[in-house]
C-alpha cells in the first residue's frame, strides 16, 4: 500500500514537472530595443519559430527603449547596439534582479555621404568636428564648396550612443543635424541629399549611400567592409548585445543558445552581420 502511494506521487510529480516544462516551452517571450539589430533578430526569430513551441514577438525603436522594457518588466529581453548604462542596470536590477549580458554578433558602424561627394576617409578628429557643427563646408575636408548636412539617429538609438560614447566624446551632436527615427531613413535621407553625412549599421549599407574609410590608431584608413569587421580592424567595429533579467534565464536562454549556435551565427552572416566566432 505505501509502495503504490510512492509510486501515485512520484506519477504526479511527474504530471507536474511535464506541464511546467510544457508550460516554460510554451511561453510567448517579447523583445524591443535597437533598430540596427532588428532585422537580423527577425531571421532568428522566424526560424527559432519553426523549430519550437515557444512564441517570440520582438520590436525596435532604439536601444533605450529596450533598457526601459527590461525596468517595466514589460519585455522578457532587449537588444542592444550599445553597452548598458550604469544608471539603466541600476534600474533592472533595483528589484532584487540581475542583468544579464550576451553578445551574439558585431557590426560596422558605417559612416556614410552621398556617392557624388568626392571625400573618401575621414579620422576621427574630423568625425567630431563635423558632428559637432565645427566644420559645416566639404571643401574643409578637401571636398568640393558644398554645404554639411548631418543626419543622425534620435536620442533612443543605440547608435546615437555609441557616437555620442565613442566619436564625441560624450559631447553633444550639433543641434543642426536632422533627425531620424530608423537606420532606413539615415540611408534614404543620405541618399537624397548631396552635402550630407550620417551613420548606419553595416547591414544597411546600400548603393545608394558610399560609405567611408575611417583612420585607425595606425594611420591607415579603414572601409567598414564584412572582411574588416569580423578582423576587428576597422575602428568603429562595435558588439551587438541581448540583455536579460537572471528571473527570465529559462525563457530567453532557449533564443540565445540557438543565436551563439553554428545555425544562428550562419543566419547573422546572412544577414550581412558580423558572426561571434
Amino acid at each position: 500500500m505505501n509502495r503504490l502511494i510512492q509510486y501515485s506521487k512520484l506519477a504526479i510529480l511527474s504530471i507536474l514537472i511535464l506541464s511546467s516544462i510544457q508550460q516554460l516551452n510554451g511561453q510567448n517571450i517579447k523583445g524591443k530595443g535597437s533598430d540596427t539589430m532588428l532585422p537580423l533578430m527577425e531571421e532568428l526569430v522566424k526560424i527559432y519559430k519553426a523549430r519550437t513551441t515557444k512564441s517570440v514577438d520582438i520590436i525596435g525603436g532604439g536601444s533605450s527603449l529596450g533598457f526601459k522594457g527590461l525596468t517595466n518588466y514589460d519585455i522578457e529581453f532587449a537588444l542592444s547596439s550599445r553597452k548598458v548604462e550604469e544608471n539603466e542596470k541600476v534600474k533592472i536590477e533595483k528589484k532584487y534582479d540581475q542583468l544579464l549580458e550576451n553578445i551574439i554578433a558585431y557590426d560596422a558602424l558605417s559612416i556614410i555621404t552621398h556617392p557624388s561627394n568626392k571625400v573618401t576617409k575621414l579620422t576621427i578628429a574630423q568625425l567630431k568636428k563635423v558632428f559637432k557643427g565645427e566644420i559645416t563646408n566639404w571643401k574643409q575636408l578637401g571636398g568640393e564648396d558644398l554645404q554639411i548636412v548631418v543626419i543622425s539617429r534620435d536620442k533612443n538609438s543605440g547608435s546615437y550612443g555609441f557616437m555620442e560614447s565613442i566619436i564625441l566624446n560624450d559631447e553633444a551632436i550639433t543641434n543642426t543635424c536632422i533627425v531620424s527615427r530608423s537606420n532606413a531613413g539615415v540611408v534614404q535621407r543620405v541618399g537624397l541629399e548631396r552635402g550630407a553625412i550620417g551613420y548606419c549599421g553595416i547591414a544597411y549599407v546600400e548603393e545608394i549611400v558610399k560609405p567611408l574609410a575611417i583612420c585607425d590608431r595606425n594611420n591607415k584608413y579603414i572601409y567598414p567592409s564584412f572582411k574588416n569587421a569580423l578582423q576587428k580592424i576597422y575602428p568603429l567595429s562595435r558588439p551587438l548585445y541581448l540583455y536579460y533579467r537572471k528571473s527570465d534565464k529559462l525563457k530567453v536562454d532557449y533564443l540565445i543558445n540557438f543565436a551563439l549556435s553554428d545555425r544562428g551565427q550562419q543566419i547573422i552572416a546572412h544577414k550581412g552581420y558580423i558572426p561571434v566566432f
